[in-house]
């Protein structure tokens, strides 16, 4: 037999869709499955909906308070039993072949992590985004150097990631935060012996008004970039490899992108002379000076901006 998967599907106010999620999940080719359904204090009917499908075996709730997305995916690592994992967002759905063809590469390159493409429901990338990443199995190292150089999005749940892999290196999701893919998946790579690449995009995810990455929550998406920038600061001055050091650098780069944008379009409560944002523009120079001309004076510019507007 083939060997267990887990999938981590978080559940918050998803009442009109996860139905549709745990139906694409049931009808995998790939069996030999666990779906573990963490109900992250939901007030709606979200797992009223799914009753009748609970009945299949392989399913699973884990009730708790509401504690975000991060809190709801680190209680489903812990919970996990599969030899693989998967993190399925419960108003997404995935194609059939989603498990089989992730898995299928796993065996063949035996790596850690294993990252598929995706597309909206129309089979389009999603404006914004940039989906597809296509490498040779690389270590870790190597594959984030290249995710970074082609500002690839920063999102987990196109992926299949070992369980012991993640359990041993104590990787899990930074709670309280916006944007902890990011964070993520830069701490992943750096520790994983191989990662590889499938061009299939089997992951269907849905662009839907009210969630995280469509609400217009400009102070938290503010707070938690700057909390992310922080971390890897704090890393960046504890970590004595230099090819560790230059891909902190590249990390900061691409989250300082975002987060100066936030501060651009809108007005928020924030100080450009803080510790973390100036540490983090001087961190940044290295790497701005290998990026195309019209990035650069775009990030420049936006500084300029901040500078002027947060005075």
């Amino acid at each position: 037999m083939k060997p267990l998967i887990s999938v981590v599907v978080p559940v918050y106010k998803v009442e009109k869709y996860i139905e549709e999620c745990i139906k694409s999940i049931i009808n995998q080719t790939y069996t030999n499955i666990e779906v573990i359904i963490v109900d992250d204090g939901s007030p709606d009917n979200s797992i009223e909906v799914i009753k009748d499908l609970l009945e299949d075996k392989r399913l699973r709730v884990i009730s708790q308070k509401n504690q975000g997305l991060s809190a709801a995916r680190n209680t489903g690592i812990r919970a996990a039993s599969g030899e693989f994992l998967s993190f399925i967002d419960s108003d997404d759905k995935v194609k059939p072949e989603f498990l089989e063809s992730l898995y299928k590469k796993a065996t063949e390159t035996k790596a850690d992590v294993v990252r598929g493409a995706f597309r909206d429901f129309e089979g389009k990338i999603p404006e914004g985004w940039v989906s597809d990443f296509n490498i040779e199995p690389s270590t870790g190292i190597e594959a984030l150097k290249s995710f970074l150089d082609k500002n690839v999005s920063f999102v987990v749940w196109s992926s299949l990631y070992r369980t012991t892999f993640l359990k041993e290196n104590k990787l899990k999701f930074m709670e309280g935060i916006l944007l902890e893919d990011g964070d993520f998946t830069t701490r992943t790579y750096i520790n994983a012996t191989t990662v590889a690449t499938i061009e299939e995009a089997n992951y269907c995810y849905r662009v839907r008004p009210g969630s995280i990455l469509t609400t217009n929550n400009a102070q938290r998406m503010s707070e938690s970039e700057q909390k992310v920038i922080r971390s890897f600061i704090t890393w960046y001055q504890t970590n004595p490899s230099l090819e560790i050091l230059e891909l902190i650098e590249q990390s900061i780069y691409a989250f300082m992108r975002d987060w100066t944008r936030v501060l651009v379009k809108n007005k928020v409560n924030f100080n450009p002379k803080d510790g973390c944002y100036s540490s983090a523009v001087e961190l940044v120079k290295k790497t701005l000076k290998k990026r195309p001309l019209s990035e650069r004076m775009k990030f420049k510019v936006k500084l300029q901006i901040i500078e002027f507007k947060y005075h």
